[in-house]
């Protein structure tokens, strides 16, 4: 998904998993339905996470995915070509704050 789906910005969630798909571009939240769709089509356990990360443009509210993968939980957060699997570059893993751990987001 990373290199197919353009980042958009946008507030909360406007496209959903198929319309991130059919347009290819989509903000956080929708990249992140669109993650958790496809992992979970693909019998993968997936959830999302809610926090607010520091990226070098300044602290923002984020959305991201986390996929279970052998028995452990792996960051999936597929809005920046820095980041990949379990990896995240984009913003600080130090100083974010999780304000939640989804199974669907309430928002």
């Amino acid at each position: 998904m990373r290199d197919h789906i353009s980042y958009s910005f946008y507030y909360n969630t406007k496209k959903g998993a198929l319309g991130a798909l059919s347009s290819r571009s989509a903000n956080c939240v929708d990249n992140s339905h669109l993650m958790v769709a496809l992992a979970r089509a693909a019998r993968i356990p997936a959830r999302y996470q809610h926090g607010t990360c520091r990226f070098a443009s300044g602290a923002y509210g984020h959305v991201w995915a986390q996929l279970y993968v052998n028995g452990k939980w792996y960051y999936a957060d597929d809005v920046s070509k820095s980041n990949s699997f379990g990896t995240i570059r984009n913003w600080n893993l130090n100083t974010y704050k999780l304000h939640g751990t989804y199974a669907a987001l309430p928002f």
